[in-house]
């Protein structure tokens, strides 16, 4: 009996739309790790739809299947524990959040120039993607007993300390794209708290005035170090070729000042990325906005990922039909990548049908955040919507060329443990709140 009405009290529509997007995905990961000779890539392109579903690589679609059944159990328990009971122990959990995050410092593995992940025997987690999930519960429960006192900027302070501790420990991984993920669902989580709007923006504001302006101060040490080094080449070419002592003499006291102001320029050039980002941090935040001006090295990456939304036209090339994917042209296209893979099989119709997913889910996260019985509810769906809403957004505006590559995996999509886990988990919370969005339900 208590199992029909806890059924019952599910929001069947965002089950269904996350359902679809999860079955969705199994389908373009099966395709995305596939990797064609021309021979095989001609037999196979030509075959029915279901006869292809048989051909897909089922080695990482079993290995996400795993992680999703792992997700679904701790939805499940997140769903039966009130959410009111997870905010009681904010503390315990902020703690352990922070012990996470150490951990990856001094016990982490590094990968693909980072250290993010943990590794427990044959087992590897990403202690950053679950801080994203743990955040929102604590950050619910710091913002709650804030009601009605956060409507000057020195009320804002304490959050900004309380977000910014664990950021600033993801940052040091390095991993860009999840700071900024926090940093999203602390303003978005800040509105519906009842900050004042205008003060946000102009903190928005501020922050993005701040970043314009370390760009531009990288930019100016950037090209004074590169231009100082090209002197250096010019006038070291100049000496070898110089006729008479005395000009040679002349190039070399030239050299040597130049010298000077290179070493100067370089070490202010090391002293900005050294307490700032990396020289390959920014490359990356900027390289979007002129791939071509890189294509064999940083603007690569999306270069391809163009020419593969771009070549799948209105209906797309069919599944197993990407030639940018399966003759390994697009990289890293089963995670970060993956959406340019439904572009290039499936077309415009495919993107919009995975867009509309995403909306629904959207759309369901507000209305339980509106519906929510008191305002840690409604801190907890907004916070959930908020990163989804930011992941959504940058992934697949990275993969169009209209946002800076960060990492940022494609919720309930993008293959990975971590992130499917966490992504099935704060689904859970959700469903969490609407199920107790009144008094007594089951």
């Amino acid at each position: 009996m208590v199992g029909k009405r806890f059924t019952r009290s599910l929001d069947h529509v965002l089950l269904l739309a996350a359902g679809m997007v999860v079955l969705f995905s199994l389908v373009a990961i099966g395709s995305a790790t596939l990797e064609f000779t021309d021979e095989s890539f001609s037999r196979l392109k030509n075959l029915f739809f279901a006869v292809k579903l048989l051909h897909l690589d089922y080695a990482y679609v079993v290995r996400q299947l795993a992680w999703i059944f792992v997700g679904l159990w701790v939805m499940a328990a997140i769903m039966y524990i009130p959410y009111e009971d997870l905010c009681k122990h904010a503390r315990e959990l902020y703690i352990l959040n922070l012990v996470m995050l150490i951990a990856v410092i001094f016990l982490g593995r590094e990968a693909l120039g980072a250290q993010r992940w943990i590794y427990i025997g044959p087992f590897n987690f990403q202690p950053s993607e679950f801080s994203k999930l743990i955040m929102i519960i604590t950050f619910a429960s710091f913002l709650s007993a804030r009601e009605g006192r956060l409507n000057r900027l020195r009320d804002l302070l304490p959050c900004f300390v309380y977000v910014g501790i664990p950021t600033l420990l993801i940052l040091k991984q390095p991993d860009l794209g999840t700071s900024l993920v926090f940093v999203a669902i602390m303003f978005g989580m800040l509105f519906l708290a009842g900050a004042r709007p205008g003060l946000l923006l102009a903190l928005i504001g501020a922050g993005l005035a701040l970043m314009v302006g370390l760009f531009v101060l990288h930019m100016y040490l950037h090209n004074a170090d590169v231009d100082l080094e090209k002197q250096l080449l010019v006038l070291e070419q100049q000496k070898k070729a110089a006729v008479s002592e005395t000009a040679r003499q002349e190039l070399q006291r030239k050299y040597q000042q130049v010298e000077r102001d290179y070493r100067e320029a370089h070490r202010r050039h090391e002293s900005f990325h050294r307490h700032t980002l990396k020289e390959y941090q920014v490359t990356r935040l900027t390289v979007f906005l002129d791939p071509q001006s890189d294509l064999l090295g940083a603007g690569y990456h999306v270069w391809q990922s163009l020419i593969a939304i771009g070549s799948g036209g209105f209906l797309g090339k069919g599944l197993l039909g990407g030639t940018q994917s399966h003759l390994t042209f697009l990289p890293i296209r089963h995670t970060d990548f993956i959406f340019s893979v439904v572009g290039e099989e499936f077309g415009f119709m495919g993107a919009v049908v995975l867009l509309g997913l995403y909306l629904v889910l959207l759309y369901r996260g507000l209305k339980i955040a509106s519906q929510a019985r008191d305002l840690q509810g409604t801190l907890l769906a907004g916070g959930v919507v908020c990163m989804f809403a930011f992941h959504i957004f940058v992934n697949i505006g990275m993969t169009a060329g209209i946002m800076p590559v960060t990492g940022i995996p494609l919720p309930l999509f993008s293959y990975g443990g971590s992130n499917m886990i966490m992504n099935l988990a704060a689904l859970g919370l959700l469903l969490n709140v609407y199920m107790r969005r009144k008094k007594i339900l089951f």
